[in-house]
């Protein structure tokens, strides 16, 4: 890999980890998919508010419809779980949205996420696989690369950097199967088992969620467990009401 200067080497080499992991989960995807008929590929894609995401990993259909949604995050320091979290959270929620042929969204957590942001996470509806932030200092720790710093020191992450670009290609590639290899094959599971999910079997309702958008811009969100319930919430909006606060109160 060849030398090339960075102003900021601790994110430049958090990047490079994410990179890894992305590019192995990627291909281990296309391995399984593409001969089942269906396309993998880094993709953008516009939901319905005209908002622009880019997705690491597409798998669409022979129609060119997403049907599943997969990005890994990495993530040094905790402070920032509410950020990467929010904004992942609400990019796979507005496209399944938009896309009604996304069939599931998953996320790859490496680095140090809380338990908080990993519930607020699944309770989107992301199925979620880590790589704690230990496993990754252990892995680059056998290639002679630190890993582990504070926030303020300068140096080591320079020292990792320069540690990290002298590596091979078959290096890098032996770093990026370690640091998958403990939730490779329950993605690649996952994955297999949408794609090839057997019509003929009943598909069961186990909750239903509605969406309310005022003309404030407000959104309400409700969660009911049988279909009974949430056609009694509905009901009481069959008429046109002028003023919501009464019944959402």
């Amino acid at each position: 890999m060849p030398r090339r200067k960075v102003v900021h080497p601790g994110s430049a080499i958090g990047e490079a980890i994410g990179n890894l992991i992305e590019e192995n989960i990627r291909e281990a995807v296309r391995a399984i998919s593409e001969p089942l008929g269906y396309k993998v590929a880094s993709k953008k894609l516009k939901n319905g508010m005209g908002n622009i995401h880019q997705i690491d990993t597409v798998i669409e259909n022979e129609h060119g419809d997403p049907v599943i949604l997969i990005e890994p995050k990495y993530l040094r320091y905790k402070k920032h779980n509410w950020d990467k979290g929010s904004r992942l959270c609400i990019g796979h929620y507005s496209l399944r949205k938009t896309f009604k042929t996304i069939q599931k969204s998953i996320a790859v957590l490496a680095g140090n996420w809380t338990r908080n942001s990993i519930n607020f996470i699944q309770s989107f509806g992301i199925e979620i696989y880590e790589i704690p932030f230990l496993k990754i200092i252990d892995i680059l720790k056998a290639y002679g690369i630190p890993f582990a710093w504070e926030e303020k020191d300068a140096r080591t992450p320079s020292r990792a950097w320069g540690k990290f670009i002298q590596l091979n290609r078959d290096e890098r590639n032996d770093i990026s199967r370690k640091l998958t290899r403990e939730i490779i094959k329950d993605v690649i599971s996952s994955v297999k088992r949408t794609l090839t999910i057997d019509p003929s079997v009943p598909k069961q309702i186990v909750e239903i969620e509605t969406l309310i958008k005022t003309t404030q811009n407000e959104f309400i969100v409700q969660g009911f467990k049988t279909v009974t319930e949430a056609i009694q919430y509905l009901l009481t909006f069959q008429a046109d009401i002028a003023d919501l606060k009464k019944i959402l109160k």
